[in-house]
């Protein structure tokens, strides 16, 4: 491979990470927004089940590691 077509690859490569990444970043900022809707939710008077709010941030963990693996695992798009 000459010099021009590793720049041009390189290019292509380093565009679809730029892609991932801001996918990465809008997933982990609807992820942000989701916590700061439940928290709003929360009464600072109401007792709460501890088995209740941990599986609520397990969910919230589920949920953020099928995004992500999702992401990952999907197949490349375009010609690079």
């Amino acid at each position: 491979m000459s010099e021009k077509e590793n720049k041009t690859c390189y290019r292509g490569i380093m565009f679809k990470l730029n892609k991932i990444e801001d996918q990465i970043n809008r997933m982990s900022k609807g992820i942000s927004e989701l916590k700061l809707r439940f928290a709003e939710e929360l009464d600072p008077n109401e007792e709460y089940c501890m088995d209740e709010l941990d599986s609520q941030t397990a969910l919230l963990e589920s949920i953020e590691e099928m995004c992500l693996t999702s992401l990952l695992e999907r197949e490349p798009e375009g010609d690079a």
